[in-house]
């Protein structure tokens, strides 16, 4: 009896296989929090800076975080959570420093994070910001767009506001345009190695990919503007 063999057929389906498993892998990967909070602590240099150092600043820049539709009774239009732990962090220290705060951001629906960040700013805080930047849609512009305004005042040296994942690449940002930074880091910091590792942490979750992608954005983001 004659047959043949399709080797081309044989080295397809191998292929085939191998782009599955190397697939299913990536998305476990990437599904996973150990992944997540690698990732994050790879990003994170925490600051070690005091309210004695902020206090040489001449202002604080808050970069904005996102809006989102509001059906409480204040406003139409209110701020992420990520932009609130932002919010906080500039009120305490403009409570502590005194300084002129300046608040950074547009939304492309048309929105702009700026104003909604200080009225939630003044409404819920007290605290009254001077300066506000309404165009900014990516934290590149956040820096060119702050400059412009700041240079006016002759204020060079900033405690800039973000979240820790965010702060690599806002710095680096904010130093090409001459700025002297003092970050100012919203988060918890590197994970401290005795909180250890448990079996949740190798267990696929959908928060954890959102917060992989999100954080692997960050790191491309970093080493296209380095």
């Amino acid at each position: 009896m004659a047959f043949s063999i399709d080797f081309g057929k044989i080295q397809f389906q191998k292929l085939s296989r191998i782009s599955t498993a190397l697939g299913i892998t990536l998305l476990y990967i990437l599904s996973i929090p150990f992944t997540a909070q690698t990732l994050k602590d790879s990003l994170v240099t925490e600051d070690h800076l005091t309210l004695n150092d902020y206090k040489n600043a001449q202002a604080i820049v808050l970069l904005g975080g996102g809006l989102r539709d509001s059906k409480e009774l204040y406003a139409p239009l209110a701020s992420t959570a990520i932009q609130l732990e932002r919010l906080r962090y500039a009120a305490y220290l403009q409570k502590e420093t005194g300084l002129p705060l300046l608040i950074t951001g547009a939304s492309p629906t048309g929105a702009i994070e700026a104003k909604v960040a200080s009225e939630e700013l003044q409404q819920f805080f007290h605290v009254p910001t001077k300066w506000i930047e309404p165009n900014a849609l990516t934290t590149k512009e956040n820096a060119q767009f702050t400059k412009q305004i700041l240079e006016k005042e002759q204020i060079n040296k900033i405690i800039l506001v973000t979240n820790e994942w965010h702060m690599q690449r806002a710095r680096l940002l904010f130093q090409q345009q001459g700025f002297d930074v003092l970050p100012a880091s919203v988060g918890e910091g590197i994970t401290p190695k005795e909180y250890g590792l448990t079996m949740m942490h190798f267990v696929p979750q959908g928060g954890a990919l959102a917060k992989n992608m999100q954080l692997l954005k960050e790191w491309i983001g970093y080493w296209k503007e380095k």
